[in-house]
């Protein structure tokens, strides 16, 4: 009886690849967005104002949630 299968190593690399991509598929698009906890990115005071007025007006809006 032979219990060698020489197929083994491509099973595995099988299942990490089916592994990674329902890792890929699930994670969410991060781009042109900040990053949690970051300092805010303007370039100039009139846009500084706005971003305030939106985080403001969203962390509010979380609150009544």
């Amino acid at each position: 009886m032979d219990t060698t299968h020489n197929m083994m190593p491509a099973y595995y690399l099988m299942g990490a690849g089916v592994v990674g991509l329902l890792t890929v598929l699930t994670l969410h698009e991060s781009a042109r967005k900040p990053l949690h906890g970051s300092s805010p990115a303007v370039a100039s005071e009139a846009e500084a104002h706005r971003l305030v007025k939106k985080l403001r007006s969203r962390s509010k809006q979380q609150a009544m949630q």
